[in-house]
């Protein structure tokens, strides 16, 4: 895998966007959210991968602990896959539950009454069970203990 497009009918899957004809969100949007998921998660595994405006992603070759040669499975670790597509549907679905935010609501007359607030909680669960997927994938980097550095009591006084 050079490019992160490989990466769509994943997302897709993983986001509910599986109607072909139908498609909410274009490909663009999901190469914004995936290259956007790798960017942010520089923080967690160090530049592990370093990525381009346009999806194509490489191997940071300052980073020594891959589990395998690119040759033998693509640039992406399988294990990796899951995690920057969590990330990336995190990223889409908390855009789309807020530009529909505003449509969330409820009203009532004397004949009719009208809800659609139970729709704005069950995006809420679904972004709470991503958010903790991603957790029990990946530890955040706030939740880590920093490398200790040696360096010697000697070294300080020459």
């Amino acid at each position: 895998m050079d490019t992160l497009e490989e990466l769509y009918p994943t997302l897709r899957l993983k986001i509910g966007d599986i109607t072909p004809a139908s498609y909410r969100y274009l490909d663009e949007w999901l190469l914004v959210a995936l290259t956007s998921a790798v960017k942010s998660l520089e923080r967690y595994w160090g530049s592990k991968y370093l990525v381009t405006d346009e999806g194509v992603i490489s191997r940071n070759s300052l980073y020594l602990d891959f589990e395998f040669e690119e040759d033998d499975g693509g640039i992406i670790q399988r294990k990796d896959e899951d995690i920057i597509i969590i990330k990336a549907a995190l990223m889409i679905l908390e855009g789309s539950l807020e530009n529909s935010a505003w449509d969330v609501g409820s009203w009532k007359d004397a004949e009719i009454a009208y809800s659609n607030i139970s729709s704005g909680k069950l995006r809420e669960g679904i972004l709470k069970n991503l958010k903790a997927e991603l957790d029990s994938l990946i530890k955040s980097p706030s939740k880590r203990l920093t490398r200790g550095s040696r360096s010697s009591i000697l070294s300080k006084w020459y």
